[in-house]
């Protein structure tokens, strides 16, 4: 596979398929995630559950997220990463792929606007019916629980977010203020294009619109992901380890929550 460029979009259900790809072919290399899932499932059918949910996903709170992703043009036929043959994700000469998303979440004085960030605002659906077959694809691809499919049910999620969703409270009122900040809700790359400055770029962007209306900006991360945010002015303000051995785990996880304070822009 030998990309000839990267560049910044907005993501587009279209993107649905390589989209899906990048999220989980990334998130199945961190074990604490893959740890969710039951025994039986396998990548190719989290892609593709992960697939069928996204264009609704991109589609709804339209006014409140924004989305980007980084685009690639393969220019040989790629094969499908190990342990993913079934994924049917191979690409074809001249084939733009996903290999990078992020989606942003915007606070209330911006997202009550219609004139911010419009460049990384999802399309709404074409059309009514539209909207209700993203939703029929989001319900297919998911639980009864609204998850995707193959998660564990044995209240082991729970146990791993709600500490999490306590630390971030407590970090938007107490460290930050209560002010309003811009959220980076989700990054990601694809494996085979780490370091190559795909999440900096996807990063980069959503800090220029932070700095242009003067607010911070808030992500949580887990360690892989902590150099980036480093290296673009966040820093670590809180911190949390959880251990989960009675659901069968080995080891902790460990989730860092950061802030960055917006930069003068010079006019």
């Amino acid at each position: 596979m030998a990309p000839k460029e990267y560049t910044l979009h907005p993501a587009h259900p279209s993107h649905s398929l390589t989209l899906a790809e990048t999220m989980i072919l990334s998130r199945l290399t961190d074990p604490h995630w893959a740890f969710l899932f039951t025994p039986s499932t396998t990548p190719a059918s989290i892609i593709s559950s992960t697939a069928s949910r996204l264009p609704h996903t991109l589609s709804t709170a339209r006014e409140v997220r924004r989305h980007e992703v980084v685009l690639t043009t393969t220019t040989e036929e790629s094969t499908p990463r190990t342990g993913t043959e079934n994924a049917e994700h191979t690409t074809l000469e001249g084939k733009e792929r996903v290999i990078g998303y992020a989606r942003w979440t915007l606070p209330p004085s911006l997202s009550n606007r219609d004139d911010v960030w419009l460049s990384a605002q999802v399309p709404a659906p074409s059309s009514q019916e539209k909207e209700q077959q993203f939703k029929k694809m989001y319900d297919l691809g998911s639980d009864e629980k609204g998850r995707v499919k193959g998660m564990k049910s044995d209240g082991l999620l729970e146990f791993r977010g709600t500490p999490l969703e306590e630390v971030e409270e407590r970090v938007l009122r107490d460290v930050v203020g209560g002010e309003e900040v811009l959220t980076l809700e989700y990054l990601t790359t694809h494996p085979d294009y780490w370091r190559q400055g795909v999440g900096s770029m996807l990063v980069q962007s959503g800090l220029r619109v932070a700095d242009q209306y003067g607010i911070k900006t808030y992500v949580m991360s887990e360690p892989a992901g902590l150099k980036v945010y480093l290296n673009h002015g966040f820093r670590v303000v809180d911190e949390i380890t959880v251990e989960y051995a009675q659901f069968g785990g080995t080891e902790p996880t460990t989730h860092y929550f950061l802030v960055r304070e917006a930069v003068g822009v010079v006019n």
